[in-house]
């Protein structure tokens, strides 16, 4: 009977042994080797105590079998520091084995119900106590052997041996879980990024399409925002709207001439032109804009837009402006060089009307038609000559900007140069002919200013013609504006020529021009300039109302006396009488001149 129980308790140590060996989760050993080890040794009742490794203190699972079996009990529960028995075992390394009769109930710590007897050893992984394992009241009345004792250690051993490589199983399982974790992170990155990519190449070849198939700025604005979801508009480098989809949205977002006005924005200005960079605002709580630079090579070609209310602008939408951008930059690139083009025709045109340097009126109107002239428009040429000062840009620099100039500000211009002069030719319909050309002098006249500090300019406005083969007399009466303002001395101004009256139909030589006002009223101009007064414009006033004193008097708020006065002043100056008509009719043409050119 003896040699039988021991080949049973070798048997359930062996398969304890290779169920032990087989598990690799530490949560789920305690139970298994209580219930092994109470086999093993016939005990009613089992407490397994371990250091916690995942917080401090010490793990107790305790286990109970009555005396129905198919009773049992499972306790768990966490302690700060062992006692009793469990200390005993833990601190000194020692095996208790005792009866009932060697015990106090201190030392039963951790157990309850035990009448009979005690069996407890430690546990032991890297020469270091990781725990105890008790068992309590053999079976049958009996005591805990030296068999039991020795059986009890050798399962002990593997059960540290289990327990040590289960944690460090958890150990590596769980930096492999980490590993995994950041693998799987790293993946989705890069599911985003690949559906980013993915849209992005859709969208490119959705915009790239049509370009190709030309249909212009305003469906690839329309495209671009049916794809984000959000209102989008194009400025070009002047802040001129090129297509939009912010309708009835003006006071939601920043233009970007509203950006260049306010200095609360200049950090954002700075990014968009200087560092060429798209720049996130919020011009409100609940509004996001974001602006991309329209950008081909170093040359900013534009803004574009977008605003987002209630939200903020996702990724695949910025990646979208900025592709939208490029985009666009391809297609103003294209527009560009088309108009370049055609305006180099036209140019080259121009200068054979100018001319007269063509086959018949027939082809000429034909060609004009082909360029895109409407022959219903009114034509006038403007002419302009430059000297830059010693600091100023060079002439061929400064007839380039006034090129871009023209070319960027009025749509319907054509500049070329012919002998030495910036001939500048405008094309409008009748009802904007004349407000379109004042406004045209006006901004030629201050950029011209702004562009020449020290250098001198003359700008000749030709006569209006309503045929295109008429422009060579445009040009003609231009060229002579800016001689006759050259003869004289005006610089600076744009004279035109309707405005000679007279001297314009009979074209005096622009040297005899300056002689002549010299000879008739000089000493009346040096007069007034000398000592203040208004001698000219009072004889102008005198001739006007047919050398009626009292009349020229009353209109100009004068005093009969001092009107007389005045007249006496000028014959005794010039010498001339007033009332010879050959005299009367030399100061009236002297003075209409120098009043046409100041």
């Amino acid at each position: 009977m003896k040699e039988r129980k021991r080949v049973i308790q070798w048997r359930i140590l062996n398969e304890a042994s290779v169920i032990l060996n087989s598990q690799l989760h530490s949560e789920s050993l305690p139970l298994k080797i209580i219930k092994y080890a109470k086999k093993l040794v016939a005990a009613e009742a089992g407490l397994l105590a371990l250091e916690e490794m995942k917080e401090n203190g010490l793990k107790i699972v305790k286990h109970y079998t009555f005396s129905d079996e198919a009773k049992e009990e499972l306790f768990e529960e966490i302690v700060q520091k062992p006692r009793g028995a469990i200390e005993i075992i833990m601190q000194k390394g020692e095996v208790i084995n005792r009866s009932s009769v060697q015990y106090n109930p201190a030392d039963l710590y951790g157990f309850y119900k035990i009448k009979r007897n005690l069996l407890g050893i430690p546990l032991y992984a890297n020469r270091k106590i990781i725990g105890a394992l008790l068992l309590a009241n053999k079976s049958e009345q009996a005591s805990f052997t030296q068999d039991d004792q020795e059986l009890l250690m050798i399962l002990g051993s593997q059960l540290s041996i289990a327990l040590e490589n289960a944690r460090l199983y958890e150990k590596i399982d769980k930096e492999l879980q980490t590993k995994v974790d950041e693998l799987e992170r790293v993946n989705e990155i890069l599911r985003k990024q690949h559906r980013i990519l993915e849209k992005s190449m859709e969208m490119h070849n959705q915009l790239t399409g049509l370009v190709l198939s030309g249909k212009g700025i305003e469906a690839i604005c329309e495209t671009l925002a049916a794809f984000i979801g959000s209102p989008v508009q194009v400025e070009d480098h002047n802040f001129n709207i090129k297509a939009t989809t912010m309708h009835n949205m003006e006071k939601r977002f920043v233009c970007g001439k509203k950006l260049m006005e306010k200095e609360d924005y200049s950090g954002q200005v700075y990014e968009l032109f200087q560092e060429k960079k798209p720049v996130e605002m919020y011009p409100d709580i609940d509004t996001t804009q974001y602006l991309v630079p329209i950008v081909a090579g170093q040359q900013i070609m534009g803004l574009i837009t977008t605003v987002l209310t209630h939200g903020a602008l996702k990724q695949l939408d910025k990646v979208a402006m900025e592709l939208g951008a490029t985009i666009i930059a391809l297609e103003m690139l294209k527009q560009k060089a088309a108009i370049e083009q055609t305006k180099r025709l036209k140019e080259t045109f121009l200068e054979h009307v100018l001319e007269k340097n063509y086959e018949s009126a027939e082809w000429m109107h034909h060609r004009a038609l082909q360029l895109g002239f409407n022959l219903k428009d009114l034509f006038q040429v403007i002419a302009v000559e430059i000297v830059p000062g010693r600091d100023d840009r060079s002439r061929p620099e400064l007839y380039q900007d006034i090129r871009e100039f023209c070319m960027d500000s009025f749509s319907h211009c054509v500049v070329i140069t012919k002998n030495n002069h910036i001939l500048i030719t405008v094309s409008l319909n009748k009802k904007d002919q004349e407000l379109g050309v004042k406004t045209l002098v006006k901004s030629l006249e201050e950029q011209l200013s702004h562009w020449l500090r020290e250098g001198t300019w003359w700008g000749g406005l030709g006569t209006i013609c309503d045929k295109l083969e008429d422009c060579v007399t445009s040009y003609h009466n231009a060229v002579t504006s800016l001689k006759i303002m050259k003869a004289l001395n005006l610089k600076n101004k744009v004279v035109s020529y309707d405005n000679l009256g007279i001297f314009s139909l009979i074209e005096i030589n622009p040297q005899n021009f300056a002689e002549f006002v010299k000879k008739t009223i000089g000493l009346l101009i040096n007069y007034d300039q000398k000592h203040k007064t208004q001698l000219v414009s009072t004889l102008n006033l005198f001739y006007k109302y047919n050398s009626n004193v009292l009349k020229a008097a009353r209109e100009g708020y004068l005093n009969p006396s001092t009107m007389k006065y005045r007249l006496r002043r000028i014959q005794e100056i010039t010498g001339l009488d007033l009332k010879e008509p050959e005299t009367s009719l030399q100061l009236q043409l002297a003075m209409r001149l120098t009043k046409c050119l100041s």
